[in-house]
């Protein structure tokens, strides 16, 4: 496969579960059809159907893995992106984001208490889907994956400006607020196929470390990406004082005092061009990218154990996706 991310097309990865993401969008359509004025009026102008769907994605790919998906599989897929929409609501508030999805993010479009309201509207909807699954142990592993992502932003929030925030404490933080639910939405997508098995075991495990190679990606793209191919805000945790993973790094080289006294000064301006010059004109990147690798293998490594099949393939292809994405 070629090293460039633009050779990675994420639509033929998805293929083999493009139909039934189409009835998962039908699915989340359905479940916020019932939202009363002016909820409606909100929701109506979100692309709440929109986006890659790669949570969705990856709980029905996990479940094709391991055995035949069922109807629970749409439901599964509708809540745990229904989580997703919601924690994307409080990040865009959390980060005062301008824009989502290539669009005014909902805080900038009707003020962050409204964004918050209507992030904490589609995680009830989620937890009533999740109410209505038969599905034993469902409802408490997303109530887990909930309070994981909650105690990950809390933690990353507390820890703002921390320049001393080591690799270890930021691994923690990003495994708690993005990996969880990838590792719940792969699990989830196994469990609902074959209760009987350790698949879901492993498909957790690959889930997990899919998640924290595409934080850690996703951290290194908030600083040397473009924000018209992302389609957000872009900078934002240099705005918010949060330190990821190229910034770590890069504080660690050299002159430490001289480093934490250059960053504090492009924080002071939020001058993020400055920034990823910095970064780019050092070697945080490739170690960043290096990082994510380690990763990634570590989420080839747990599908080993699962039988061959076009889903599985796929589950691989995503984690190459992942990784290329950021890699120049």
């Amino acid at each position: 496969m070629s090293t460039h991310s633009h050779s990675v097309d994420l639509t033929a990865l998805l293929s083999p579960v493009s139909a039934d993401l189409e009835r998962v969008r039908r699915r989340i359509g359905d479940v916020l059809s019932d939202a009363v004025w002016p909820v409606g009026d909100y929701l109506s102008q979100l692309d709440v159907g929109g986006g890659k769907m790669l949570r969705a994605a990856l709980t029905l790919l996990s479940g094709q893995a391991v055995g035949s998906p069922g109807e629970k599989h749409i439901d599964l897929a509708a809540l745990v992106e229904l989580i997703h929409l919601a924690s994307l609501l409080h990040d865009d508030v959390i980060d005062q984001a301008k824009t989502r999805r290539g669009c005014p993010s909902a805080n900038i479009r009707w003020g962050n208490t409204q964004a918050v309201l209507l992030g904490d509207y589609l995680l009830s909807k989620a937890f009533g889907i999740a109410e209505t699954l038969n599905l034993a142990g469902a409802a408490k592993v997303m109530c887990q994956t909930a309070e994981a992502i909650c105690t990950g932003e809390i933690r990353q929030n507390f820890c703002k400006g921390d320049l001393d925030l080591s690799e270890s404490d930021y691994l923690q933080i990003i495994e708690a607020k993005t990996a969880s639910l990838f590792g719940a939405c792969c699990y989830l997508g196994a469990f609902a196929a074959d209760d009987k098995s350790l698949a879901s075991t492993y498909c957790r495990q690959y889930g997990i470390a899919l998640g924290m190679a595409f934080q850690i990606t996703d951290d290194l793209l908030d600083i040397v990406g473009c924000a018209d191919k992302e389609g957000k805000t872009l900078g934002t945790d240099l705005f918010n004082e949060k330190l990821t993973l190229p910034v770590i790094y890069w504080l660690r080289q050299g002159d430490g005092p001289a480093r934490q006294a250059e960053f504090l000064r492009f924080s002071e301006r939020s001058d993020a061009p400055a920034l990823a010059q910095a970064i780019r004109q050092s070697d945080a990147a490739a170690y960043t990218l290096s990082r994510a690798g380690d990763f990634i293998r570590q989420a080839k490594e747990a599908l080993v154990p699962l039988p061959e099949s076009v889903a599985k393939d796929a589950l691989l292809g995503l984690a190459t996706y992942v990784l290329l994405r950021a890699t120049p």
